[in-house]
C-alpha cells in the first residue's frame, strides 16, 4: 500500500458515493438536505454504524477514509459491506489501495495545455478497429464507457497513445494491452488525456488489441449525445449507447457532426431502442468524420 494509493482509493470512494444510484441512495436515506455534489458526512457514519463491530467511530473513520488521511484493507472491507459495492467496483478499489497502475482515478489535476502534445506531431498508429459502448446512469448522464480497439503501428518503437476524454472527473482502467500513464494533461479547450502504456513497443506494422474502461463522474450533465471523431481510415467502428431504465430517451437519432469543437449536426435519421434499451450501429469504413447518437428526453 502507497501514498498514492490511498490517495486514489479514497477519490474513487468519493465517486462512487457521490454518483447516483444505489450507493448514493444508501447514505441519502440518513441526511436531511443532501447538497448536490456533496457527501453527508453523519449519513455515511451513519451507514458504517450498521456493520460496524464497535471497535471504530464510524464518523471519525467515514471523514478520514473520504478525506484521504486514513485508508487500509480493513476500513475499505467495511465500506464494501455498508454499501453491499458490487464485484468490479470492490475489485477496483483493492487494486487502487495496492498500488496497480492498471487504473487511476482523474479529479481536475489537468489546468493547462500541454506544449508537448501540441509538437508532438502526428500520431504514430492508426485504429484498424474500434468498438465503443456507451452507458447512461439513472440520472441520464455518463456512467461508463468501454473500448476495445486493434492499432497498428506507424512507426518503429511505439511506446503509447494519448487516451482521450471530454471531463476531468473520472476513473481510466486498461483491462488489456498496457498501463496508464503518469499524468494527465488538455489537449485543447475541450478534451483532456491520459497517455495509454503498451505492455511492449510495437515495430511499424505491429498490431496489438487495447481494452479500455472510464467511469465517468460529471459534474454538469454534458449534451445528450455520444459522438466520435475519426480524422484517419477506420474500416471497422462499431458504436452503441445503453440508457438506463429510469430514464429513457423520447428519441434518438444515429447523427453526423461538422467538427469536434463547437460542432453543428449535420445530418440525422431516427433510431429505435432495443429490448436492452440500447441503440447501435455498425459504419462501414470511415475518415474524416464526426458520428454518432443524439438522443432527447422525455
Amino acid at each position: 500500500m502507497t501514498d498514492g494509493g490511498v490517495a486514489q482509493t479514497s477519490a474513487y470512494l468519493r465517486m462512487l458515493l457521490l454518483r447516483p444510484g444505489e450507493y448514493r441512495s444508501r447514505w441519502q436515506r440518513h441526511a436531511r438536505q443532501p447538497a448536490p455534489g456533496e457527501i453527508d458526512m453523519p449519513a455515511v457514519a451513519r451507514v458504517l454504524a450498521e456493520v460496524a463491530d464497535g471497535g471504530i467511530d464510524p464518523a471519525v473513520t467515514a471523514r478520514q477514509a473520504l478525506d484521504g488521511s486514513a485508508m487500509d484493507a480493513e476500513i475499505l472491507r467495511l465500506f464494501v459491506a455498508a454499501f453491499a459495492l458490487d464485484g468490479r467496483d470492490a475489485t477496483r478499489l483493492r487494486e487502487m489501495l495496492r498500488g496497480s497502475d492498471s487504473v487511476r482515478v482523474i479529479t481536475g489535476e489537468a489546468q493547462s495545455l500541454s506544449e508537448e502534445y501540441l509538437h508532438s506531431g502526428p500520431p504514430g498508429h492508426q485504429t484498424l478497429a474500434l468498438h465503443e459502448l456507451h452507458i447512461l446512469g439513472p440520472d441520464g448522464a455518463p456512467a461508463e464507457h468501454q473500448t476495445i480497439q486493434v492499432i497498428e503501428s506507424s512507426v518503429d518503437g511505439l511506446t503509447g497513445y494519448p487516451y482521450r476524454f471530454d471531463t476531468d472527473e473520472l476513473a481510466v482502467e486498461v483491462i488489456r494491452g498496457g498501463r496508464i500513464g503518469d499524468r494527465i494533461y488538455r489537449v485543447n479547450e475541450a478534451l483532456y488525456a491520459v497517455d495509454i502504456l503498451l505492455a511492449r513497443p510495437l515495430a511499424a506494422g505491429e498490431t496489438t488489441l487495447m481494452q479500455v474502461r472510464t467511469t465517468f463522474f460529471y459534474k454538469t450533465p454534458p449534451a445528450p449525445e455520444f459522438r466520435r471523431g475519426v480524422l484517419h481510415r477506420t474500416d471497422d467502428v462499431t458504436m452503441w449507447v445503453k440508457f438506463h431504465q429510469h430514464r429513457v430517451p423520447a428519441r434518438v437519432w444515429l447523427a453526423r457532426w461538422n467538427g469536434i469543437d463547437h460542432a453543428r449536426m449535420v445530418d440525422r435519421q431516427p433510431v429505435e431502442l432495443d429490448d436492452d434499451l440500447a441503440v447501435h450501429c455498425r459504419f462501414g469504413p470511415i475518415e474524416r468524420a464526426v458520428v454518432g447518437f443524439h438522443w432527447e428526453w422525455t
